[in-house]
């Protein structure tokens, strides 16, 4: 006989025993494993650049090694594992992203935004906090609204110099002109520091972080200047080429690039060299880009291509080669 309720009433529920939902971080190895299994070769690469553990994952399960094999044996009927798998690997990986980027190009839903910014050509430009700086190539530089597209600020260049680089943040610009350092305050004024014979020569390349200017000179020396004494506090030596390109990251390192087309970075207060980054090739360095985020490191050479280094590992990543970037320079 079942009991009875002598409350009378209704049998008391049962409590339901609420669990926390599974997130991807609380599986476990050989479930990831699984689901990457079921990944093409390209998305299986994006995944491997997500974080670390999927990285250590994919690289310990050699997951991409065995789907490039399969891939290989139903195609060109291979028997054995070539001994040179490894190689042809990266080779197939940077075909392959050049493949998907040109395309998402052709059929990728993308706006283009274009206006008439300057009556000359110019040759670079800054974005920040909204905003873009463009200029070199006529005497004045320009600061556009990336919300109405309209010049909010103009800033004029000394006559008898030419404007090499620049850089700005919320109150002032920052330009290498001639052999010199330029400050253009948002409020109008404008001042430039003394020239100190035999301590400047030629800058190529410039980036500013408060409170100091960076420059790269054609002896391949980079020179710091301190924005409040206004004197060159530090130089570094990076290269024995001339300097062509400037980035900083977060963390008080500079990366450099040469002519020659090495890449070295150092750090800006110890002024020590940390590393040289090694190239495939011998052309120079263009312009070089740094994603605090990604810690990915882009450097675009003369001859139109584009090269991804990951600095935390130092490793240079071929397939990672944008056919965008490609394309830009082209055009």
């Amino acid at each position: 006989m079942r009991p009875t309720n002598s409350g009378g009433g209704r049998s008391p529920k049962r409590k339901k025993i609420e669990r926390a939902p599974t997130d991807i971080q609380s599986l476990e190895h050989d479930i990831l494993c699984i689901i990457f299994s079921f990944l093409s070769l390209f998305d299986l690469v994006r995944c491997s650049v997500v974080c670390k553990s999927w990285n250590a994952i994919i690289n310990r399960s050699k997951l991409l090694q065995l789907l490039y094999y399969k891939l290989q044996r139903n195609s060109e009927g291979l028997s054995s594992v070539s001994t040179s798998l490894e190689q042809s690997l990266r080779i197939y990986l940077e075909q392959l992203a050049m493949k998907h980027h040109r395309l998402s190009l052709i059929d990728g839903p993308f706006q283009i935004e274009q206006w008439k910014g300057h009556s000359a050509g110019v040759d670079q430009c800054r974005m920040k906090m909204g905003l873009v700086l463009t200029g070199v190539g006529d005497k004045v530089m320009r600061l556009w609204s990336l919300e109405s597209y309209k010049c909010i600020e103009e800033y004029s260049v000394p006559d008898k110099v030419s404007l090499v680089d620049f850089d700005f943040d919320e109150s002032k610009i920052v330009g290498l002109v001639g052999t010199r350092i330029c400050i253009w305050r948002r409020n109008g004024s404008r001042s430039i520091f003394p020239s100190h014979e035999g301590t400047f020569p030629k800058g190529l390349c410039m980036r500013y972080f408060d409170p100091e200017a960076i420059v790269g000179c054609e002896d391949g020396a980079v020179r710091v200047f301190d924005m409040y004494s206004r004197t060159c506090s530090r130089i570094i030596r990076m290269h024995a080429a001339p300097v062509t390109s400037l980035c900083l990251s977060d963390d008080q390192l500079i990366i450099s690039g040469s002519s020659l087309g090495s890449i070295t970075i150092s750090g800006l207060l110890s002024d020590q060299r940390v590393t040289t980054l090694r190239r495939t090739d011998c052309t120079g360095i263009r312009t070089l880009c740094f994603n605090a985020v990604s810690h990915k490191l882009f450097a675009g050479t003369t001859a139109g291509f584009v090269s991804c280094w990951d600095i935390r590992y130092e490793n240079y990543r071929p397939y990672f080669l944008v056919y965008c970037f490609i394309f830009n320079y082209q055009t």
